[in-house]
């Protein structure tokens, strides 16, 4: 048999293809419809959440390209992003985000284009919203003096669109109170934050930055905290451990946690008070190493703050131009890693990270490895008292700027990786039930050599 195929052909796939979910999110200890586009998903045999605390009431095709499904959130789910997948008789989908948040949820009502007829909406809710090109929407609540208020969206960490959000806070007379762009907290989402100076209205303001078409968002509008750092930023599995809160509008906070005994692959902690809980955590490091935080002032070689070798050294670049010293002891032969862990925590910090002799005199200095933390191998040239200094790349400063900074002895690691199939796509492994998938595995070995052998 010859099949010929025309040219500028396409032969469809029989995978299912899922494109999106509406609603974007929705609040825990609810019940809600959802509804799942994309395409060959009329044999749809399981809807796959991948973090607990969702539950499929219903499941069903409405035809190829739609399914109606029904959601029941448990009230203690983790808040934040949950993982779906379909799965029908001729294969799996793509991965696509569901919010979960913990305010009721309301809809956007055009027309809400214009300053002057904003959409009324009641303090602390979530807006599901889209951004048309050059669309602007505006919300207004009621505030009295002193209350906190904020506005965070989110846009791009849906995984849509590339939707770069602008989110402002305006008062009656259209002065700009908090405007937000990119937060490193959230990515290229943005976060606003004020005291309400006077009783009154108040506007909150959702585009693109540059006014172009966006796509779906979640604007969360209340009283809630949302600080912007953790201190310290990590902790030993299984104990009880204090944080500091940074960067909350209402001033900085603390409040005792557990951290979990079994390490996640990551984990993030919610900052709440008796107005409420932040709508997303602050990513927190889970590790054996017993933490160092630094105690100010700090600034200089002669005042650094005492620590030792292996530690977590934690601390906050809390103004322009600070610089933080720690110093510990290191014996000659002793090769340590001085691992930055900045921007990994969603920190604002461009690090630049030095080690120093006991003088103060630089022996390795680290601006940006893999990314705009740094990182050191360092291997110290005789028993004595080394420090290490932390300061931003550009000499900025303020109650975003926490870091991480771990020494560790070096120990081998192998790192397996999967080779991309589609470029930017993510590799997926769709493997019938007693059957084989052959695929190549990258394996990158650090500080050992040798063959490998898999066993399994």
């Amino acid at each position: 048999v010859l099949l010929v195929i025309g040219q500028g052909a396409v032969l469809e796939g029989a995978a299912p293809r899922l494109s999106q979910i509406v609603p974007r999110g929705a609040q825990r200890g609810t019940e809600v419809e959802v509804t799942l586009r994309g395409e060959r998903l009329d044999d749809v045999q399981q809807l796959m959440v991948y973090e607990p605390g969702i539950e499929v009431l219903e499941l069903a095709a409405t035809n190829d390209k739609e399914l109606k499904c029904k959601f029941k959130i448990e009230t203690g789910c983790v808040l934040g992003t949950k993982h779906i997948r379909v799965r029908t008789a001729t294969g799996m989908s793509d991965l696509r985000t569901f919010r979960v948040g913990a305010l009721p949820e309301i809809t956007e009502t055009e027309p809400n284009s214009e300053f002057a007829t904003p959409q009324a909406v009641p303090m602390n809710v979530v807006v599901n919203g889209t951004i048309g090109n050059e669309d602007v929407d505006y919300f207004v609540v009621e505030a009295k003096k002193g209350d906190r208020i904020t506005a965070e969206v989110e846009a791009i960490r849906l995984g849509d669109s590339m939707f770069d959000a602008f989110v402002a806070i305006l008062n009656s007379a259209r002065f700009e109170l908090s405007t937000s762009d990119d937060a490193a907290l959230v990515y290229q989402d943005g976060i606003a934050s004020i005291i309400a100076p006077e009783d009154g209205n108040y506007i909150v303001q959702v585009r693109e930055s540059s006014y172009g078409g966006g796509n779906h968002y979640r604007c969360h509008i209340g009283t809630f905290p949302r600080p912007r750092a953790i201190i310290p930023a990590g902790g030993q599995p299984g104990t009880a451990l204090q944080v500091a809160f940074h960067g909350d509008v209402a001033g900085t906070f603390s409040k005792d946690i557990q951290v979990p005994a079994d390490i996640p692959w990551e984990y993030a902690v919610l900052a709440e008070d008796e107005r409420g809980i932040s709508p997303s955590g602050l990513p927190f490091r889970i590790s054996d190493l017993p933490n160092v935080i630094e105690q100010e002032p700090n600034n200089d070689v002669a005042a650094a703050t005492a620590a030792s070798a292996p530690a977590a050294f934690n601390g906050l670049i809390g103004e322009p131009s600070d610089i933080d010293y720690f110093k510990f002891e290191a014996k000659k032969g002793q090769v340590l890693d001085i691992r930055m862990y900045g921007r990994q925590l969603r920190s604002e910090l461009d690090s630049v990270m030095t080690v120093h002799n006991a003088n103060g005199g630089g022996i390795a200095s680290n601006d940006d490895t893999g990314g705009p933390d740094s990182y050191i191998r360092f291997n110290p040239p005789a028993d004595g008292q080394y420090l290490v200094s932390v300061r931003d790349h550009l000499n900025r400063g303020g109650s975003s700027y926490h870091y991480r900074v771990e020494l560790t002895p070096v120990v081998p690691k192998l790192e397996l990786s999967i080779n991309e199939f589609d470029r930017y796509q993510e590799p997926k492994l769709v493997v019938p039930q007693g059957n084989r998938f052959a695929m190549l595995v990258a394996a990158t070995r650090r500080d050992f050599g040798g063959p490998l052998e898999f066993l399994g």
